[in-house]
Order: C-alpha cells, then structure tokens, then sequence
C-alpha cells in the first residue's frame, strides 16, 4: 500500500529550525552544526517529494524511501519537541543535568542525520527531482458562493418522480422501499438530499431520519443510528438489541416515517429481513429510501419504485461545467478555453461529481496549457463506469494542490464516511499536527478545499457543518494508506505505520497493540461514554508523543495526573466530564495550542493555565460555575480565541486581560460590579481598547460601567477594523434616572467600524438609541451589516432608520413595548434593499 508523503512534518520542523527560538536552543544545547546539516538535508529532500508522490504507485523503491522518511521525520520532529521542552525545564543552577541531557540529545541528533543522510543518497538513484511547488490560490475567493449553493443540473423530473411515489395516497402498504441507483458520483445523495427537505415531504411525514450506511450493514449498529437521527441525546452504547428494538419501536410507532438510508452496500438478505423486520411498526405509508451503486442490493430489499439515475446529456455537462468552471467574463476574453472546456465537460461521461471536480480546478485558471494539459489527462480519456475510473480523475484535484495543502486533504480520513465536522475544530486539529501554523491559514486553506469540491457543506438544524463526498473521501483514505485507522469493534490487526486513531463509542480490545511510540492522535467521535475508562490510566500515558488526545465525556471524576507526561500534547478536549476542580499540572502541558474544558463544573481556573504560553484557543463554554480566572492571564501571549458563553457565574473579567493583543474572539466581556477605579482584579471596559484583532466580541453586564465619560472617551470599538460580530448586553432590572443616562452615554461610545456585519442588543435600559445608530447616514456607518438582532429596548420610542441598510438581510425586534415608529431617513435611498427574514414579537405600539 502507498504511504503518505509526510508535507506537513518536514515543513513544520524546517519551519522550527528556522525560528528565532530554536536558534537560541541550538546554542543552548551545542548541537548548531549537526542541526544545521540536518535543516539543509531536509530542505533538499522537501523539493523532490511531490515528484515521489507522483512516482510511488509504479515504484516499490519509492514506496520503501517514502516509508523510511516517514519514520525519521517523525523522529525528527518528536526531537525537536523534547528540545524545545527541556530548554523551559532545565535549570542553569543545574549545570551536571543539562550537560547529561546535552549528551544525550547529541547522540539522538547524529542518529537522526545518519538516517536523513542514507534517504537523501537514495534520491539520485530513484531519479526523483526537484519540483516548484505552488502557493495556495487565493484568487477563488472573488466567486466563493458557487461551492456553498449546490449546482444541480438535470434531476428535476427524478425529484419529481421520487417524491410523489413517496406522498402518493394509493400506498396502502405499511413500508414500502423507493431505491435511487446509479454510479459513484452521479448525485445520488443530493437527490435523496432534495427529497429529504422538500416542503411536501416534510409535511407529509411525521418523522423522518437520515442515516448514512455505507459498508456496515450491522443491524443493531443501524438501530442506534436511526434512533441517534430523531434527535435523541440518551447513550446507547450499553444496550443489547433487544433494548435497542424496544427504543426504536417507542419512537416509530404508529408513525408515519420516512427513513434514509444512504449509501447502501448490502446485498445479504437475511440482513436486510433482519432490518426490516425491526421497522414494521410505522403507520400506513411509511417509507425507506435509499441510495445505492449495486443493483442487487435493489433486488435484495425488494423495492416498489426504483429511480435509475442516468449520465447528464452532452448540454447537461456543458451546463453544469459552464457555472462551476467559469468565472464571470472568462469565456468571453479567452474564447479557445470555452472550446476546450466543452470537450472536457464531454470527456467526464456524464459523470456530475468529475464535472465539478475538473471545474473547481481550472475556475481559477485562464493559461490555454493549464486546460489542455486536463483535457489529455489519460485518467480522463479512459474515464468509464467503475469507481476507480472515477477516483483516478479525482486525483487530479489532489495532485492541483499545494503540497502544504494535501496533507491537510487527506487528515479528513480520519472521519468515517459522511462525517459532519466544524470548520474550527479541522483547523485545530491541523495546527496541532504542525501542518499550519495559524488560524488564518487554516482558514484559507479550509476555505480553497471547498472551492475545489474537495469539502461540502451541510446545514441541519440551522448548524453549518462540513463533510466529504463519499468518493472524495475514498480518495483521501488511498493517500493515507495505514496511516489513519477508525477503530471498529470487529478490528482484528492493527498496523505497525498507523500514527492517527480515531474511534466511536467503546474502545476495541485491538487498542493495546497500537504502537504507543507511532501514536500521534487518540480522537473520540461521538458524545457517548465508554463502559470502561480506565484505558486512560492504563494505556493511553504510554502514548509519549501524542500531539492531539480528546477524552470529550467519558465521565471521569478528575483530570488524569497521568497527563503531565503528554508533553509533546498540542490539542486537549477534556469537555463533558463533570470535573468539579482542575489541577495545576495543566501548566505542564507547555506546548498546547488547544484546550477545551467546556460543559465542566470547576470555580476556579488555575494559576497552571496561565503558563501555556503557546495556548490560541481556550474554550471554557457552559462552565456555568466559574468565577475566577488566573490572577495572570495576561501571560497567555498567544491566546486568539477564549470562549466562555453561558459562564453564568463570572462576575467580572480579570485585569490584564486587555494586554491579549492577538485574541480574535472574546464571547464575554463581563463588566464588574467594583465601585473603586481602585480595584486592581477587576478589568473595565478600557481593557478592550488595545484589542484591535477582536472579530467576535460579546459585552456582559453594560449596567456596571460606572464613569461611562471616562470608560468610552476613545471610542473603544470604532478602530476594530476586523470586528464582524458585536453583542451589547444589560442586566434586567429596576434603574434610576442617572443609571438610564449612564447606559445612554454608554451606548454613545460603543459605535462599531463600518465592517461590522452582526449586531446583537439586549436590555438597554436607555430612552433614545444613539446617535450614531439615529443618523440618517446609517447606511454609511454599517453599509455590510447583515444581521441586526435588538431584545428588549423597552424604553427606546423610535427606532432608528434601520430600512436604509443596503446590506441587511436578517432584522428582529423582540419585547420592545414603547417602540411606535421607525426613523425615516432623508435620503432617498431603497427601503429595505436586502431584507429576507423579519421577525416582530411583542412589539404592542407599533
């Protein structure tokens, strides 16, 4: 099996031994020639490795030389990491243990060079050679919004069809089984998706679950997932099938349901009599839909209406080709490449997902050779029926990205099939495997793999969550190989290169012939509790090199002491686990970037957590019991992101806080309740001034801003150029006059940049809005907002000229009981030029 070529790793440690700090390191521990040599070696072997990649499928030698690089960079990297550890640790009053650390790190270095210096004498005699690599392209941004809005072309009558077998009224079968077949990449899915959310449908079902199958068509594993689809949060990973069949029955009763099955591979009968044996207890009319490439499964389950999905015609694929693989005004500048493009659309045998795969790559290109060089591509001329045909173009999409870029594409194997994950969750946990290095690039990264097709988005229950198409996905696990494994409970063999695991429920048996050495992340999947948890005392301290570990829920009673031996650890979700007090040994875990401690009981947040001085994201949401930050908070240099919404108890933010000059989000501002300017622990709202990278920003507790003359005289949020989200909250409750003149002139000085896009007030206790929210150039001082949200202004009369925002599309007015009217503006400008959603609840004088 082909290994993955290690992009990530090399650039990071050749980032590492670049830095100002590691400088200072090689001086510290003598080692500046033999790491110096090592930074050239792998900077010579970094420009041949997409040449490798490329080669390695006809070429055991390559394979060989990849694997043993593979082995040596982690090494490498693993080394770096206990150097740059040592150097906080080591004390100068401790002259014989730097000197004994000094040896030994000297002979692990020589080591490392000896394996570096054999794989780069390979290089000449394998004929791998030097390649420009490409920065990522960030020229798709000007028509990002063709990616998000799905582009269908050529199944309107096959939604027809499906859906009025699905509503008809003759159905007088219990369940009855409509079947969408057709090829890998035809669109299956986003018909069955079409279906699924069709007014019609949902109004014609009582219920309905949508459950992706795949290749596990294990019946009581289909049961949890189809109790798990109706929005239950109960853990069923202790039930046997008989419990699993009484919930299920529970809930599908006597129920008209539509339930999906997605993606089916099945074609073993008595499986699927098992199955639907369990589902005969809906009402009348109740249907299963599935999507599937084997006609036999069709035959096997005994369908009542069949939806063959056939290949888009010639005009179909040029349609379809034409909105995804042209910007606008290309086709008319560059008129061959209109040519050339209609030759591809009809080379992609009517294939949608190859249409928009090859689209997607040449969107951003207009070089005539660039087009051509797609149109002779052999994997597309010889593109037929199979899955492989099909995979073998996809490639094309891999091998168009950056080499920076692949490698964050194929750590997505580490998701089962259809997967729902956060945008910042993936980008997280790329930074903490050293294949970015911030935010901001995993952003433009995540942000090109979806421009490409490569990612899709999927929206439910109003959440904005991402998947990969399931071709897309085989793709990705072909360039792991063994290196990604998603533990299952039937997992008998574990191989000796596997590095990333990932798992779901209970943790197989089969974990503890894991290499610990190998492992660099331990990731849970889902929200149930394992049965046995004492594998994180056991097994997991043996894991020394693990950069991410997620234990979200597993119901310990406190935060492992074993832990603190994790110090390669970049990313640590300790989440759902009910700890009532966190220990100070945190602090010894100097190299996480990431740490999520929400939905925990503690009061206080150590003093430990402050020495993470390499922290960016820290999320303490729904800690509904903490009061108390560290007293020197300001030392977490590097912290973007604090993420502390539902922090019920927080009474005020620490002081110092205002020195955090690169945090992006701040979910909570609360403003204290000290009468004395005095009070050193309590921040005020001056802290924020200096924060100027704040994109989201939330202010609690507006009613404690005492001085509001004072506190706002610099106009604390007009210079905060990237802020896109404000929340401005006030307490309920009974004020005096003067207090009412104070929220006022608060407000006054709370005036936003110009690109600000969401707006947020709630319990502003003033009688007028501001002026700068009353002037008739409104729509000049927030012409990109978009969503406008205002609670309970119960004493404001006028509301201010909000009709003249060129940009809003969402605007809500809730409780705001003296409201009578709304400001006319005096120019002459479109009355709500954008405006899609309006909602007024409670608002009696209006």
């Amino acid at each position: 099996m082909a290994e993955q070529i290690p992009y990530g790793i090399v650039q990071s440690i050749l980032i590492k031994l670049g830095s100002s700090a590691f400088r200072d390191i090689r001086s510290a521990f003598g080692l500046e020639e033999d790491l110096e040599k090592l930074e050239k070696r792998l900077g010579f072997i970094q420009a041949v490795l997409a040449d490798a990649e490329e080669k390695e499928d006809s070429s055991q030698g390559i394979q060989r030389w990849i694997q043993e690089l593979n082995e040596v960079a982690y090494d490498a990297d693993d080394l770096l990491d206990d150097l740059a550890t040592q150097k906080l640790k080591v004390s100068h009053s401790h002259p014989l243990l730097s000197l004994a650390f000094r040896l030994k790190m000297s002979h692990r270095v020589k080591k490392i060079k000896e394996r570096i210096d054999d794989i780069e004498k390979l290089v000449p005699i394998l004929n791998l050679i030097s390649r420009d690599t490409r920065a990522v392209d960030s020229s798709w941004r000007e028509t990002y919004s063709h990616v998000v809005i799905s582009e269908i072309v050529g199944r309107d009558e096959n939604k027809k069809e499906i859906i009025k077998s699905l509503v008809s009224s003759d159905n007088h079968k219990n369940l009855s089984l409509v079947a969408i077949v057709g090829i890998g990449g035809m669109g299956k899915t986003t018909l069955a998706k079409l279906v699924y959310s069709d007014a019609a449908v949902v109004r014609h079902f009582e219920l309905r679950a949508w459950v992706c199958v795949s290749d596990d068509f294990d019946v009581k594993s289909l049961a949890k997932k189809i109790i798990i689809s109706m929005d239950t949060n109960e853990n069923l990973e202790c039930l046997n099938l008989e419990a699993l069949t009484k919930k299920l029955h529970q809930q599908l009763s006597h129920k008209r349901y539509l339930l999906v099955l997605d993606d089916v591979w099945n074609d073993d009968f008595e499986k699927w009599d098992q199955l639907k044996n369990l589902l005969m207890v809906g009402a009348i009319g109740s249907h299963i839909l599935i999507t599937t490439r084997k006609r036999s499964v069709v035959s096997t389950m005994g369908d009542d209406f069949s939806c063959v999905l056939k290949r888009l015609d010639e005009d179909q694929s040029w349609i379809l080709f034409s909105k995804i693989g042209f910007r606008e005004g290309v086709k008319e500048k560059h008129p061959r490449l209109e040519e050339i493009g209609k030759e591809i659309a009809n080379m992609c045998n009517g294939v949608p997902l190859i249409i928009k795969t090859l689209g997607s790559i040449l969107r951003s290109k207009t070089e005539e050779s660039l087009w051509l060089s797609i149109q002779k591509n052999e994997n597309l001329l010889s593109v037929r029926d199979g899955p492989n045909d099909v995979l073998s173009v996809l490639k094309l999409s891999y091998y168009d990205l950056s080499t920076h870029l692949r490698q964050c594409f194929a750590y997505f194997a580490i998701f089962p099939k259809d997967y729902r994950i956060e945008r910042e969750q993936l980008i997280n946990l790329w930074m903490a495997q050293g294949y970015i290095q911030s935010s901001d690039v995993g952003n433009q990264y995540f942000d090109e793999l979806l421009s490409r097709s490569l990612l899709e988005i999927d929206i439910e229950y109003g959440r904005m969550r991402y998947k990969m198409h399931d071709l897309v996905h085989d793709l990705a696990q072909s360039i792991t190989g063994s290196g990604i494994l998603i533990l299952s409970d039937d997992e008998k063999v574990i191989s000796k290169g596997v590095r990333h695991v990932s798992f779901s429920g209970q943790l197989s048996p089969v974990t503890k012939a894991l290499k610990p050495k190998s492992i660099r992340t331990l990731l849970k999947l889902d929200d149930h509790v394992p049965s046995d948890v004492s594998i994180v005392n056991t097994l997991i301290p043996s894991f020394k090199y693990l950069r991410v570990l997620n234990l979200h829920r597993f119901e310990l009673s406190k935060v492992p002491k074993c832990l603190d031996q994790l110090s390669h650890l970049r990313y640590l979700d300790l989440s759902s686990n009910g700890f009532k007090v966190l220990p100070e040994h945190l602090g010894k875990l100097s190299h996480l970037i990431y740490l999520n401690l929400s939905q925990n009981y503690f009061e206080v947040l150590p003093d430990g957590v402050a020495k993470l001085k390499n922290l960016q994201t820290l999320d303490l949401d729904w800690c509904r019991n903490l009061k108390e930050f560290p007293k020197d908070i300001r030392e977490l240099i590097n912290l973007r992101h604090l993420k502390n919404d539902w922090c019920n108890d927080m009474t005020h933010m620490p002081r110092g806080i205002g020195e955090l000059t690169l945090l992006q989000s701040l979910s909570k501002f609360v403003i204290g309740n000290g009468r004395s300017s005095d009070d050193h622990t309590i921040g005020r709202l001056s802290e924020l001034e200096r924060l100027n990278q704040l994109r989201l920003l939330g202010i609690q507790n507006l009613q404690n801003v005492r001085n509001a003359a004072l506190e706002t005289r610099g106009d604390i949020l007009r210079g905060k150029q990237f802020l896109e989200s404000l929340s401005l909250k006030w307490k309920w409750g009974d004020l005096k006059a003067s207090q009412v003149e104070e929220a006022e002139l608060v407000m006054e000085g709370l005036q936003p940049h110009p690109n600000l896009k969401e707006l947020f007030m709630s319990h502003y206790p003033g009688g007028k809005f501001p002026s700068w929210m009353m002037n008739d150039e409104l729509h000049s001082l927030l012409p990109y907002l978009v969503t406008l949200d205002l609670e309970e202004c119960s004493r404001c009369q006028i509301l201010p000229p909000f009709s003249q925002l060129p940009s809003l599309r969402y605007l809500g007015l809730r409780r705001m009981n003296e409201v009578e009217e709304m400001k006319e503006s005096s120019s002459a400008k479109p009355f709500f030029p954008s405006l899609k959603t309006l909602i007024l609840d409670n608002m009696p004088n209006l």
